[in-house]
């Protein structure tokens, strides 16, 4: 593919000295892993598949004006000829422990870089966690992720964590929700709305933000019915301390919507249109 010709040169942005010593550690692991780059990205190769970031922006609205509150990564696949598999993790569930572990060691590496040479740094930067992959290995790069924070000169507080937490994976989001917290990191819980656990897992885990589930959200647009449970509850947890994310925010209503429902952040092509250039 076009965009994985590698560049002799370091990208514009990049730091150079940064960028060897990731490549050393990641050389250093069980199953060694490698970073490529061209003039605009970091990028790796793994089992055969190309790895990507991709950010978008999360807003906070200040005096009816929509700023950057932090940046959320994604993890994009590339197949060798082109083709796109959705970044759910389950192309890997055939590895081994050891495979495993270094594939999210190298996919935290990967984002932060590319954070780093790509972004205004000066914003947070939100990983996500899937409990698909992460439930029995997540735990294990939460001292590798310290160390490389470390390393490329980052704060705890300028990466955030968004916890996937469900029924079977509940006792180690409380883990890794202490775990991450004991290191400076804020912790939210993703996909809310999608269970009927998710009450009682919000008062178990006391995430520092919670992002409401896009299906819910789109639900809420189609049906006046679940539109009034939402605009009922979601400003009862808001007034109890939660910060509320909305996200795939796609046209007007659902942006009054969130307003509504008091959010703190707000994510999507529509928000995305409406900040102005970085």
């Amino acid at each position: 593919m076009k965009r994985f010709k590698q560049s002799k040169g370091f990208p514009a942005g990049f730091n150079p000295q940064q960028l060897r010593c990731c490549q050393q550690l990641l050389a250093a692991l069980p199953y060694p892993a490698q970073l490529h780059w061209n003039e605009r990205e970091v990028f790796a190769c793994f089992d055969g598949w190309w790895l990507t970031s991709e950010f978008f922006p999360v807003a906070s609205f200040y005096d009816a004006a929509p700023q950057r509150a932090h940046y959320a990564a994604r993890l994009r696949i590339h197949g060798r000829f082109g083709q796109n598999l959705p970044a759910n993790w389950l192309f890997a569930l055939t590895y081994g422990e050891s495979k495993t572990v270094s594939l999210l060691k190298l996919i935290r590496v990967l984002h932060l870089l590319n954070h780093l040479g790509r972004n205004d740094v000066a914003l947070p930067l939100r990983i996500d966690l899937d409990p698909r992959i992460c439930h029995a290995f997540s735990d294990r790069i939460i001292d590798f992720t310290t160390a490389l924070l470390a390393q490329l000169g980052l704060a705890s507080q300028q990466v955030m964590f968004l916890l996937f937490i469900n029924q079977p994976t509940s006792e180690l989001g409380v883990a890794l929700v202490h775990r991450y917290r004991e290191q400076g990191h804020l912790v939210g819980l993703g996909g809310f709305g999608d269970s009927e656990h998710d009450l009682s897992r919000l008062w178990r885990l006391e995430p520092d933000f919670v992002c409401l589930s896009p299906r819910f959200m789109r639900r809420a647009v189609m049906y006046p019915q679940v539109r009034d449970q939402l605009l009922a509850l979601m400003p009862q947890l808001v007034a109890q301390g939660f910060a509320l994310g909305v996200e795939e925010i796609v046209c007007d209503n659902m942006l009054a919507m969130a307003q509504q429902m008091q959010a703190r952040y707000y994510a999507g092509q529509l928000v995305s249109q409406r900040l102005a250039p970085a």
